[in-house]
């Protein structure tokens, strides 16, 4: 690629003899007779390396030097000065206004030509440096991205500080499994694109109620949902925003069942108490959740009525202050025993903290 070099010098006879040294090294010349006039060519034509003088008429070299720098357009073009001032101040004040040589009148034209290569090659491998950093930054946050959409944000976060995320308990949280009702059976029937589809649409859906709310989705595991509040950042409001959540699940399909082509059931379950968190792998990293709060959880699923929620008593006593029960019904849980259950009716209007 052709380089262009713009000249600023006052004497015409310079001016023609380091454009004839450039034109023989097949570089491209602009030339400016003052500071303002070079100035002006940069405005509208970025060269790749610009031979300043300093004594010039109106703004000195040091001063068209400095508005060059100044400039975010212009800051990074190599200045390299040339003038007939050779003591060591003037030549200070050069590198300090940002120029990158100092060349003395009378010239040697081979130094110069030397010298302006020498410039120009750096300036090419800092550009393609540049450009390399750019496309690495631009992977990291692609991979950052999807870290954070894998795990947790603060988890991945971690991962990338210290390469690992310790377990952690966590001891108020809320656990919440949606499943869809006989989808597992249903889509024995229907085309591999049609199923996805169908799971795509719904649990986007759900993971936006459960942003919305504050919650984190775990994982799908088929077609259920698995989320919490709580995990992995404490949060007061965990039972009120999982309730709320579930609600709004149970909501969204009743909606979406009216109009299209599918129409699905969900059983909803949840369960408050501790439970550990963590990162499982080391080639595919999974955050997940342990611990009996889960289990229980995923009990009160599968004891739920179609488009119910199910709450536990832990999840009740939290609740039955602000929100609508019906009646808790004794049942026999596996591993559990005879255990109280209650079904939500309805929610109550989230406060501006939760």
């Amino acid at each position: 690629m052709e380089q262009t070099i713009l000249i600023v010098e006052d004497s015409t006879v310079n001016q023609k003899l380091l454009t004839k040294i450039f034109i023989k090294q097949n570089y491209k010349v602009l030339v400016a007779g003052s500071g303002e006039e070079g100035l002006e060519i940069v405005k509208h034509t970025l060269p790749d390396l610009i031979v300043l003088d300093i004594v010039l008429p109106g703004i000195n070299g040091f001063i068209t030097c400095e508005y060059l720098k100044e400039d975010a357009n212009t800051s990074d073009i190599p200045v390299v000065f040339i003038s007939s001032l050779d003591s060591t101040r003037d030549k200070l004040q050069g590198f300090e206004t940002g120029g990158v040589d100092y060349i003395t009148k009378p010239f040697e034209p081979a130094e110069v030509i030397a010298r302006i290569g020498t410039h120009l090659r750096i300036h090419h491998l800092q550009h393609k440096l540049e450009k390399k950093n750019q496309l690495l930054d631009l992977e990291k946050q692609k991979s950052q991205d999807l870290l954070y959409n894998v795990l947790p944000k603060s988890v991945g976060m971690e991962l990338l500080e210290t390469g690992e995320c310790a377990p952690q308990l966590f001891t108020d949280t809320t656990v919440c499994f949606a499943d869809i009702v006989g989808f597992t059976s249903a889509s024995s029937t229907m085309a591999p694109e049609v199923i996805l589809r169908e799971l795509n649409e719904i649990f986007t859906a759900f993971d936006r109620i459960s942003l919305k709310n504050s919650c984190e989705r775990m994982k799908t595991i088929g077609d259920a949902f698995l989320f919490v509040c709580g995990v992995p950042e404490s949060n007061e409001k965990h039972v009120e925003n999982v309730a709320r959540a579930a609600f709004e699940m149970v909501d969204f399909l009743k909606t979406r069942n009216r109009t299209a082509a599918h129409s699905w059931q969900l059983r909803v379950g949840m369960h408050s108490g501790p439970l550990v968190g963590g990162v499982v792998g080391t080639e595919k990293y999974l955050y997940d959740i342990f611990g009996d709060t889960v289990n229980i959880a995923g009990r009160m699923e599968e004891l739920a009525q179609p488009m119910e929620v199910n709450v536990s008593s832990a999840s009740y006593e939290l609740l039955k202050d602000s929100f609508v029960f019906s009646d808790g019904e004794s049942v026999e849980m596996k591993g559990k025993g005879q255990q109280v259950i209650y079904t939500l009716r309805s929610v109550s209007e989230p406060s501006p903290t939760a």
